[in-house]
């Protein structure tokens, strides 16, 4: 039960990570205003999607801050059992070539666990416990086709737009944000495609997706009136599901914000961590 509990704590992180991806932007839909004197500078969510869609092509390195908050309760039976994650995590990333760093921060009933991780052209590299390892190339050349394509627009954009039902563009200071409500199959769907395309769907994690009723997703995306870049993302996920005799339901709270737009250098990896043994398959 323990491993299904994890697998579910990481598809749904999944798919509130494609929902605030800063290459993803809703569609179809009028663009909504705060007043009507703004009426005429607001960009149409078409022009939005061309926009951010271009200035996020042209984005080559960035930082992104999330905490992820979950409070799930799991029921069998007469049973029945509370739990609350939560999780911070630091990313920098750069486009050409390929490269991440990032920090991870868990509190969970078990306890808290701190990550560091590497991913660049000299592998995955991973510290959990005060201990560096590094994972198979089989495994880096897994995750580096997944961080490729989130971090191509074109092909998420496209995805995105098969399973948004109503999106609004309002302003909000020195940004337009736009916002959209899902649910359903559409929701999880994209997921499905999106985990494919990066080679990232698996029996398991597929089949944990058709068993979930994704009650509703709420995502609020700001991006700045001047460059289009992304600066916040917002978004909200109840769902529920049961499996192996067990109900489970979920809500979900992501925060991100988006900072350092083409400010990030060359990300290297320490001499400690190339120094690590290879994780034996």
């Amino acid at each position: 039960m323990k491993k299904w509990t994890v697998l579910f704590f990481a598809v749904t992180t999944a798919i509130s990570l494609t929902a605030c991806s800063p290459a993803e932007k809703p569609s179809n839909t009028n663009a909504q205003t705060n007043g009507a004197s703004e009426a005429a500078v607001v960009p149409t969510v078409e022009e939005m999607i061309e926009k951010t869609t271009k200035a996020s092509a042209d984005l080559k390195s960035f930082s992104m801050d999330s905490k992820v908050n979950q409070h799930m309760v799991m029921a069998q039976g007469e049973q029945k059992q509370e739990q609350n994650v939560e999780m911070a995590m630091k990313s920098d990333f750069v486009k050409e070539p390929v490269q991440m760093y990032q920090e991870i921060h868990m509190k969970m009933p078990q306890g808290e666990q701190a990550i560091k991780q590497y991913i660049t052209n000299d592998g995955v590299f991973t510290e959990a416990n005060g201990k560096w390892m590094k994972l198979p190339n089989e495994m880096k050349d897994q995750i580096m086709a997944s961080m490729k394509t989130s971090l191509e627009p074109g092909k998420q954009m496209e995805q995105f737009k098969k399973i948004v039902k109503d999106t609004k563009v309002a302003v909000e200071g020195s940004d337009y944000v736009l916002s959209a409500d899902l649910s359903g199959d559409n929701v999880k769907e994209l997921a499905k495609e999106l985990m494919s395309q990066a080679g990232g769907a698996g029996e398991q994690a597929t089949a944990m997706l058709d068993s979930m009723n994704i009650k509703s997703l709420k995502i609020e995306n700001a991006v700045n009136k001047d460059t289009y870049l992304p600066t916040r993302s917002v978004v909200n996920m109840s769902m529920e599901m049961e499996q192996e005799g067990q109900k489970i339901a979920l809500d979900m709270e992501m925060t991100t914000t988006f900072s350092k737009h083409n400010e990030v250098s060359e990300i290297k990896v320490p001499e400690e961590a190339l120094k690590a043994a290879p994780v034996q398959q």
